[in-house]
């Protein structure tokens, strides 16, 4: 070898050039990568895992459901429209063409389909625009309150959705998903469900639903805003027309069905918003959220619910709401239905008249319409206070304020009862003889009370059933100096009149119903007398059951048996039979032979009208007034008699149609004689009801009129009076102090403040 070449030739021999390093490097970076990876799908396979399990507590949002008594539906308090069916209420039809128009291989996938998901993106890269590439499995994912994915676009979401529909498709059969796909997918409007939008759209149930119908609603998942049948009909049509080749060419449906459906029109479908108020109003067969039948009864009973305090088990807001609620009330909808009609027929005649009357005399600026109310309750055992009608108002779109309840109003004449029984009770009769003849106070200020009757007439001697038939203010007012103010309150307190503060100062002004209450506290007053003295609060729910249909609270009936002593009671209601054959209740002569009793009331200037009366069965009260109390008008045709009992009449021949005759059932402690109607003397032949140990007189009473001898008791006599006089809490009405027919009132007072001048005016 050369010397040169042994020269060049280097000391030491270099190592080849290798990738290993690189390999290793990459391999670490590789593994971490792998091992983020793993540890992310780890963690959100975990986090899918505890998302899923809020499915297995989950209970959709559904609205409290209110029936009558017979189970019919109401309406629902709901913040969504939801109505939740099984799916095999759901026609398979219904079934499929929500599967042809959102995951036509839904039965095959397992949840997740990854050719759609490629699709979708190739489109999105293609185009710029977003298009669906979900599963049903998925959209309920999404959807579904309370999983938590949340709807941004982004990977982690998607990634999260996707595992969550795995899972759910690993623990729920097909068809469980499939059920809450069609009960929770919003379908416009404020439906979600499939039931809810049949009744939406349609007016029907989902199962009385076409194939067309069908696929109307199937087509208004993607958009549910931009593709309503109702607000969109063109669009819907044509969404409707792919829905339908969709489920053709998936062999969901045969040719010849095909061919019938793609004939229908939308416009034929969807129901009109004119067809929806007919519907309504013949009460039966559509209703949505927050939409009732008889929506003042409804309001009143949802108040109720809230308000029954923590004892009672009060009813939150949100349960209400979203807790899915059956609440099953007294109301009889049949008769709910009736008295709707018969008041408001009665008012628009009433006004038609009055308007008339205006135009005539150049007035017609100054028409108003007028209001109206009825309460009927059931007397019947074991259903003693249920509330079977109530009407507040006229149109519950335009005044939601409740006459029935909210309203206090002066009875009037219609207050007479309890002052009769306090007479009965205090040892008086039904012939018993009263003056009606002129009264007169005068104030300290020289002012003079001078009540009169309705007729401006003046009897004379007469008896306390003559005197109630006919409606005596006088004799009223003097039977109340007699007994006083206090005793005579008790008695309308322990009827039923507990809720309406009565003052004081009301004093001899209660013989004329001046007191404010309510059309509600009235008629379960008057119950009180049709039940022989057992007081009963008005009921309005018997039964509230949970989204299962457990029961959850029950209400019982309350009686207090002897509020009024029975025999008071009955003698009493037998004098309003009078009234009612013969007096200023006579226009309830269509019942016929059918026992019945009540009392007519008119206020100063005829500002309310009245009729309070009751059968074996029902106490149903009407009242017809303007609700800035302003008169009804001038004259006869305007009182209780002519404008209030034509309308309490009406409605009771249907309340009772089909019912038994009963009469009235006569407790212990009273006894009949014959008497002289007119005079009350023993020995007629008018049958009359006394209380045992009293009887009638047989020889006329000698009387003596005061005020023909100007014997005026001035201001100083009234105030020594009323310092002997006990004074009521403020608080709560008094309870009677009666523990028998026969015993004897307070002492004796006068009224704490002299009546008002504005009383001059008769009542009736």
């Amino acid at each position: 070898m050369p010397e040169s070449e042994k020269k060049s030739k280097p000391l030491y021999k270099r190592a080849p050039r290798g990738c290993a390093g690189v390999f290793f490097a990459f391999a670490v970076v590789c593994a971490a990568t792998w091992g983020a990876c793993l540890g992310y799908f780890v963690q959100l396979l975990e986090g899918a895992k505890t998302q899923l399990s809020v499915l297995d507590d989950f209970r959709p949002k559904v609205g409290s459901k209110f029936f009558d008594k017979d189970g019919e539906l109401l309406g629902e308090y709901a913040v969504d429209y939801r109505q939740l069916v099984s799916l095999n209420e759901i026609p398979l039809f219904v079934q499929k063409a929500f599967v042809a128009s959102e995951d036509h291989v839904f039965y095959e996938h397992r949840g997740v389909r990854p050719t759609a998901i490629a699709s979708a993106m190739y489109f999105m890269l293609r185009t710029g625009r977003t298009r669906g590439g979900s599963t049903i499995t998925q959209q309920i994912v999404r959807n579904l309150e309370g999983q938590l994915v949340g709807r941004e676009q982004t990977i982690e979401r998607k990634l999260k959705e996707m595992l969550i529909a795995l899972q759910l498709e690993r623990e729920y059969t097909k068809d469980e998903i499939l059920e809450l796909y069609l009960n929770q997918i919003f379908l416009g409007g404020s439906a979600s469900g499939v039931e809810a939008a049949s009744r939406q759209y349609f007016g029907k149930h989902c199962w009385d639903l076409t194939i067309s119908e069908a696929a109307l609603l199937a087509q208004v998942t993607p958009a549910p805003l931009y593709y309503r049948p109702d607000k969109h009909p063109e669009i819907a049509q044509k969404r409707r027309d792919y829905v339908l080749e969709r489920m053709l060419e998936n062999h969901f449906i045969t040719q010849e069905e095909y061919n019938t459906a793609i004939q229908e029109k939308v416009g034929d479908c969807i129901i009109s918003s004119e067809e929806r108020l007919s519907m309504m109003a013949a009460g039966r067969g559509f209703w949505g959220p927050n939409t009732f039948l008889a929506p003042y009864f409804v309001d009143e009973v949802r108040k109720r619910i809230m308000n029954m305090g923590p004892q009672g088990g009060s009813v939150s807001k949100q349960s209400l709401l979203e807790g899915g609620l059956e609440i099953y009330t007294t109301l009889d909808l049949d008769l709910q239905l009736w008295a709707e009609k018969v008041l408001n027929d009665a008012l628009e005649e009433f006004d038609k008249k009055k308007l008339d009357a205006l135009k005539k005399a150049g007035q017609e600026s100054e028409f108003t319409p007028v209001s109206g109310a009825l309460v009927c309750l059931d007397n019947r055992p074991g259903r003693e206070g249920f509330v079977r009608a109530l009407v507040g108002g006229r149109d519950w779109e335009k005044q939601k304020y409740n006459t029935a309840t909210q309203a206090r109003r002066q009875p009037g004449s219609s207050v007479k009862p309890y002052v009769w029984a306090a007479a009965i009770a205090d040892g008086m009769t039904p012939s018993t003889t009263e003056l009606d003849t002129p009264f007169v106070r005068k104030d300290a200020a020289g002012n003079v009370w001078a009540p009169k009757n309705f007729d401006g007439e003046f009897k004379g001697p007469v008896t306390l059933r003559s005197a109630l038939e006919q409606s005596r203010n006088v004799v009223s007012i003097r039977l109340v100096e007699k007994l006083r103010m206090p005793f005579v309150r008790s008695f309308m307190y322990d009827a039923g009149i507990r809720e309406s503060e009565i003052p004081d100062y009301v004093g001899l002004t209660i013989a004329l119903g001046t007191p404010n209450i309510t059309i509600l506290e009235q008629c379960t007053a008057y119950s009180t007398f049709a039940k022989n003295g057992a007081y009963t609060p008005p009921m309005f729910v018997t039964e509230i059951r949970d989204r299962d249909g457990l029961l959850w609270k029950q209400f019982e009936v309350h009686k207090e048996p002897a509020a009024i002593p029975p025999n008071v009671a009955y003698v009493v209601s037998y004098m309003m039979q009078g009234v009612a054959k013969w007096g200023t209740g006579a226009r309830t002569a269509p019942l016929g032979d059918r026992p019945r009793a009540g009392k007519t009331g008119t206020t100063n200037d005829s500002k309310d009208a009245w009729f309070c009366g009751f059968t074996q069965e029902y106490t149903t009260v009407v009242w017809i007034g303007y609700r800035d109390a302003r008169s009804l008008g001038k004259g006869t045709n305007y009182t209780g008699g002519r404008l209030a009992c034509p309308v309490w009449t009406t409605f009771m021949l249907k309340a009772e149609e089909g019912l038994p005759v009963r009469d009235f059932e006569v407790p212990p402690g009273v006894v009949f004689y014959n008497v002289d109607k007119h005079s009350g003397l023993a020995g007629g032949n008018f049958r009359e009801a006394f209380i045992e140990g009293t009887e009638p007189p047989a020889e006329p009473p000698v009387l003596q009129d005061e005020e023909s001898m100007e014997n005026l008791l001035d201001v100083n006599m009234l105030q020594q009076l009323s310092s002997s006089e006990p004074t009521a809490p403020a608080t709560e009405p008094p309870t009677s102090t009666v523990s028998s027919p026969l015993v004897a009132p307070p002492a004796p007072a006068a009224p704490a403040t002299p009546p008002s001048s504005d009383l001059l005016a008769p009542f009736e």
